[in-house]
């Protein structure tokens, strides 16, 4: 069973000295540079408390598992110093014979604990940051999830999405056109209704982590291996976790009644691609747990990666490459939030990376701006982007390794959109295909590489542990001095 609320996940990882507790900072700035500061290093979560003007218990987490294998690893119930291959191949076992669980509804939980209605609603009792110097506002959803029903099946779907701070009871949120929870709202509209909405701003790992799944709180409950609590929101009736730490409930009108202008806001590829009048959220019911801990998850440059989605993303590529016909995949990983994409397999016959690399690119997944697709040899670690580099550099002919593919699809997100594609809504982009493999027909020819076998390594690492040690220690000392 996984941890049921977020705050047990702090203290989890608490304990294997994975936090940092930093006192005072200010929601204008500092906890995001902190944030992006930090996640640059590798360096630990970070909760954040006694802003000024707020109760001292209230508090914001950031980094929770984002470019940090070994919280990842905690939340997954996987060993803290799983190789990042190890750790994909251990999930995509996992996803063969995990079972699916029902939510389970309580009568009461934790998030119930506070409730505030009607004329006491107010969004600004809650530390909201500006996470980037150039954001349009405070973004109090970002590593939050969306709950909406859909009126026709009574389907429950959630998922992330960005949410700022507009009013005392009204927030804005951006939801590209094409996904779920805008086409359930669209439904509502269309109808003449707003649609219910609860805005969960703080919930345990895994349940956070199945928003880009299909069955949401099923497949929350398969990673847990037990159901999921949950109680009915007061206002909307929507089911929310119980061990949830913020809600805000209320209806997102048709766009053609209410509209804000949103953004800009630095979005996940590193820019900011999206300011336009988006929809708002009426806010009818703020509930809290004692003490609520927001989720910070702002988007950074793809230079950190997110630990979340990069493993999902390469079991669902690497099952997706075994189910078009491709053999022998040893490993898959994504690089720079996953827009850069590695294969690693063993060649057993004439086309077979090449094949890898166009089987790669048709998977479609819920990111549409992976573009740079590498395939490379079993003896290259394709989560490690120094060797993948090297490959690159030393085993690709680029008049002949390198191939187009043209007119991929693509999202608004795209900074490589030129403004005509953008006013047309011609959403496309080329994709780059990398054949980083020894060419095969003289692969055994090719020249040997100078470096130690993994046995040999091995052994040297075990009789000099403690001094390999120092000398990484040393070497993180020295990086911080030069940043």
């Amino acid at each position: 069973m996984g941890h049921k609320s977020l705050g047990d996940f702090i203290e989890a990882a608490d304990a294997v000295g994975e936090v940092k507790q930093i006192h005072g900072a200010a929601l204008e700035l500092e906890v995001g540079c902190l944030t992006e500061l930090s996640a640059e290093r590798n360096g630990p979560l970070l909760l954040f408390d006694r802003f000024e003007g707020f109760p001292e218990d209230f508090r914001v987490a950031s980094n929770v598992v984002r470019n940090n294998r070994r919280r990842y690893a905690l939340a997954m119930g996987l060993p803290l110093d799983a190789h990042a291959i190890a750790m994909v191949q251990e999930l995509r076992q996992r996803r063969r014979t995990r079972q699916p669980f029902a939510p389970l509804l309580l009568n009461d939980g934790p998030v119930l604990a506070h409730r505030i209605s009607g004329q006491e609603v107010d969004i600004s009792k809650f530390p909201a940051p500006v996470w980037h110097s150039g954001d349009g506002g405070r973004y109090i959803g970002t590593g939050d999830i969306v709950i909406v029903q859909d009126p026709e099946s009574g389907w429950i779907n959630f998922g992330t999405y960005r949410v700022c701070v507009q009013g005392k009871d009204k927030l804005s949120i951006w939801i590209i056109r094409h996904k779920r929870s805008r086409l359930i709202a669209e439904k509502y509209w269309s109808k003449g209704q707003a649609c219910p909405v609860a805005v969960v701003l703080g919930c345990d790992p895994l349940t956070y982590m199945a928003g880009t799944s299909r069955l949401k709180y099923e497949e929350a409950g398969a990673l847990h291996g037990a159901p999921v609590e949950v109680v009915k929101a007061p206002w909307s009736g929507l089911p929310v976790p119980a061990h949830a730490e913020i809600v805000m409930e209320g209806e997102i009108p048709s766009p053609a009644e209410e509209t804000v202008q949103e953004g800009p806001f630095g979005e996940w590829p590193g820019y900011y691609s999206h300011c336009a009048p988006e929809c708002v959220i009426r806010v009818k019911e703020i509930v809290h747990r004692s003490g609520p801990i927001i989720n910070g998850t702002p988007p950074l440059r793809p230079l950190i990666g997110l630990m979340e989605d990069v493993p999902a993303l390469a079991v669902a590529m690497w099952d997706h490459l075994e189910r078009s016909g491709i053999s022998d995949v040893v490993g898959v990983w994504g690089h720079a939030n996953a827009l850069f994409i590695v294969v690693a397999v063993k060649q057993r016959y004439p086309g077979h990376a090449q094949q890898a690399l166009l089987a790669a690119a048709g998977l479609r997944g819920s990111a549409s701006m992976y573009s740079y697709y590498v395939a490379v040899d079993d003896d290259i670690d394709p989560s490690d982007l120094k060797e993948v580099i090297w490959a690159m550099s030393t085993r690709v002919n680029p008049a002949t390794a390198l191939e187009v593919v043209h007119n991929a699809w693509t999202s608004d997100l795209d900074p490589r959109l030129t403004p005509e594609q953008k006013s047309s809504g011609d959403y496309t982009m080329g994709r780059l295909l990398i054949n980083a493999c020894k060419p095969y027909s003289w692969k055994n020819s090719f020249p040997r590489t100078n470096i130690f076998s993994s046995e040999e390594r091995q052994g040297i690492r075990q009789k000099w542990a403690v001094v390999l040690r120092e000398i990484e220690e040393m070497a993180g000392k020295a990086a911080g001095k030069q940043k």
